[in-house]
């Protein structure tokens, strides 16, 4: 008995040196990648690559790719995402070339969908090749100046809500944040959905609850949103859905009730919603003034009802959080200056005397300086602080001896770049004269702003976020003065909630507002 536990025992110890040996060889072959191909890296761990700190919830991901790029002085810098090579791209011209002039090989994402189990994930963010060159040109024509004007009564409706709120709450600290999340709800809710709801005045709505579910800081969503963006080969291997089964249902259900009604009644609405119902059902969208969804009996390339679902969910999740982060954040920035506070309101005050009384689609396009505030608050608190890219085509990367693989993926430090004091002085300051001048990437260092992307994938509803962000603005700001909470009064700098997955003030945006004499 004794000889044969210390055989056993023997051969355990020669297995798990085996065991030991082998994993040494794999993580040494695992994270060779750059190394062959003579790229200067940074240093991973294993199992996090170089996410370590955001993959156990130490930091958040925009700090530690933060971290990375003022790490080196390189134009391209090879990093581990967990145990997958990808490319960070520091250099602004080559951001040109790869989010503009060779588009053609950097046209799809890289992140993780699976219509087959996730239909919602079928959507204009996330799908590549043909489908998204098909369903892109399609949809580019819901987001036209003529249709976002048709639509401006309902996004002007959904602010009196707001204003009545901010009324009966005056010189009180008001979370921000949580209320313009709602104002921007019941906008898509509207336009979206075709429903009229007010989460203004109940916050509990289901609409409301499930779009704070979807970005609620568990680990089940971080695990959730990182295999669906910087880890897809595990959102692959694991058929991660990017929604909660509840939340499918729910759109689902309002998708359906929406369109079986409306096709029913021969509804014309000018929305959201008006146009996919077009697209489903005769394959492109019409002219500004025609807003009817019945089929002509000749109509091709038209969209499912899993596809109208699966845009109507993205222009939510994606239009109400970014919408609500932008105006909140601005709204902050201006509390702390008040001097441009001041100014903004007079250019408000001079357009709407001149617009006799009346905010107007005309006036919000003329606010100049107001887009110059919006303009800076999207560089200093981006949404997404990385943007990703993948090489669809084998692709010489101009300038050095790199020939990027068919499937590397591209890492975009946005909010990195936002900060470098080689293209934004004294970064961390709120100074939307920068912007004065029009966009810096009109100029010759490249892409150096990217709030929405840049190129053909730049985001499609960028028309439509920055006008739900002013028209809350000029609401506010044409009839209060606002100022900090006690809490942030003492705050000397910006710190943002680890846990959260976009920009979030930590301890919450607390802003007091008074009536305007």
């Amino acid at each position: 008995m004794a000889l044969f536990f210390e055989s056993f025992s023997n051969d355990l110890v020669a297995f798990l040196a085996f065991c030991a040996v082998g994993l040494y060889l794999y993580i040494q072959h695992i994270y060779s990648y750059w190394a062959k191909r003579n790229v200067k890296y940074a240093k991973p761990i294993f199992p996090f690559g170089n996410l370590k700190d955001s993959m156990l919830l130490k930091t958040s991901v925009q700090e530690v790719f933060n971290e990375i790029y003022r790490s080196t002085d390189e134009k391209i810098l090879g990093i581990y995402t967990a145990d997958k090579p990808a490319l960070l791209v520091r250099d602004p011209g080559l951001l040109r070339l790869i989010l503009i002039k060779d588009f053609q090989h950097f046209h799809d994402r890289g992140v993780y969908s699976n219509e087959s189990i996730d239909p919602l994930s079928g959507h204009l963010f996330s799908i590549n090749g043909e489908k998204w060159k098909n369903l892109r040109s399609k949809l580019t024509p819901t987001f036209t100046s003529g249709k976002l004007k048709a639509m401006f009564s309902t996004f002007l409706d959904c602010g009196k809500s707001l204003e009545e709120f901010i009324t009966k709450h005056e010189d009180q600290e008001i979370e921000t944040r949580d209320l313009m999340a709602r104002y921007a709800t019941n906008i898509i809710a509207s336009v979206a959905f075709g429903l009229d709801t007010d989460t203004i005045i109940n916050p509990q709505d289901k609409f409301r609850a499930l779009g704070r579910k979807f970005f609620d800081p568990t680990l089940k969503t971080i695990v959730r949103l990182a295999c669906l963006t910087l880890l897809p080969h595990l959102g692959k291997l694991f058929r991660i859905k990017s929604v909660e089964n509840d939340y499918e249902q729910f759109i689902f259900s309002i998708v359906r009730e929406t369109m079986v009604f409306r096709e029913k009644n021969n509804v014309q609405r000018k929305d959201f919603m008006q146009l996919l119902l077009q697209l489903k059902n005769t394959g492109k969208v019409d002219s500004d003034d025609n807003w009817n969804i019945q089929a002509t009996g000749n109509n091709v390339n038209t969209l499912t009802f899993g596809e109208l679902a699966a845009q109507a969910h993205v222009f939510f999740v994606a239009g109400f959080e970014t919408s609500a982060a932008s105006i909140s954040f601005c709204l902050y920035e201006l509390a702390k200056n008040p001097t441009i506070q001041a100014k903004v309101q007079a250019e408000i005050d001079e357009l709407i005397k001149k617009h006799n009384g009346e905010i107007t689609y005309e006036l919000v396009m003329e606010t100049k300086y107001l887009e110059c505030c919006v303009d800076e608050i999207l560089r200093l608190y981006p949404a997404i602080p990385v943007l990703n890219r993948q090489c669809t085509i084998e692709y010489q990367l101009p300038g050095t001896n790199l020939t990027l693989e068919k499937g590397t993926r591209i890492l975009i430090p946005v909010h990195a770049i936002h900060y470098d004091p080689k293209y934004y002085p004294d970064p961390k300051e709120f100074r939307p004269e920068r912007f004065l001048q029009g966009n810096p990437n009109s100029g010759d260092k490249g892409i150096i702003y990217m709030p929405f992307g840049e190129g053909p994938r730049t985001c499609i509803a960028m028309r439509m976020g920055k006008l739900e962000a002013k028209i809350g603005l000029i609401l506010i700001l044409s009839k209060f003065n606002i100022r900090l909470g006690e809490r942030l009064e003492k705050i000397k700098e910006v710190i943002f909630d680890k846990k959260c997955l976009t920009p979030t003030l930590a301890g919450g945006t607390h802003l007091k507002f008074s009536t305007r004499n």
